[in-house]
């Protein structure tokens, strides 16, 4: 049996989940008990339960009803025996679940303490009654703005050369083309054309300083 431990800032409702990482991934069980505010310890399994698991590893997380993770453990239950420290630091390394969705799992030491032989138990690196600081969307959003970035280089690139391409035109001096008639389109426009060209090097400088 273990004691989990978490804090709360009030009293209020908390849902565990008991998700099993190996060898299987799978969710174990889940269950909700009423926390008062300050310090709280339960046993787990509670007295009663008939919850059973398997020999393996298992993460147990613990949210409000706001969502907040105010405990996530990791817990080894083993058949028989006294596993060594050795056998119980690369069972909590064990992640079926992370290798299957590309996800790294990471446990460190807390709070939750194991009373009896059967299970060992370290929580994550959460501490208890923080949330989760970042996730794996997070590192979804950081790849997709690297890709639109690379992606818009050669945008960027084009658009100086255009703007560099409308100012020199529109500066060119009165009858500098052979065509008459282009110079005469020349002199119509060239405030449109020089407009033109400054929003274009105006555009070029605001993405770069976005970027």
């Amino acid at each position: 049996m273990t004691t989990l431990t978490f804090v709360l800032p009030r009293a209020g409702r908390v849902v565990f989940v008991v998700k099993q990482l190996s060898p299987v991934c799978r969710i174990a069980a889940h269950f909700a008990v009423n926390g008062h505010a300050g310090r709280n310890r339960i046993r787990f399994p509670g007295r009663g339960s008939k919850l059973q698991l398997d020999a393996g590893t298992y993460r147990i997380t613990a949210r409000t009803r706001a969502g907040q993770v105010v405990q996530r453990v990791t817990i080894v239950v083993v058949e028989a025996g006294t596993p060594t420290r050795d056998q119980i630091i690369a069972a909590r390394a064990a992640n079926v679940c992370s290798q299957a969705g590309g996800l790294a799992a990471a446990s460190s030491s807390t709070g939750a303490s194991n009373t009896s032989n059967p299970a060992s138990s370290a929580p994550d690196a959460q501490s208890a009654g923080q949330p989760s600081a970042s996730g794996p969307n997070e590192a979804v959003l950081a790849s997709t703005v690297e890709r639109v970035t690379r992606a818009a280089q050669p945008v960027v690139v084009a658009l100086l050369a255009l703007a560099i391409l409308l100012l020199a035109v529109a500066s060119l001096p009165r009858l500098a083309l052979l065509d008459p008639r282009a110079n005469e389109l020349l002199a119509r426009h060239r405030i449109e054309i020089a407009a033109l060209g400054t929003a274009s090097f105006v555009a070029v400088v605001i993405v770069l300083l976005l970027g």
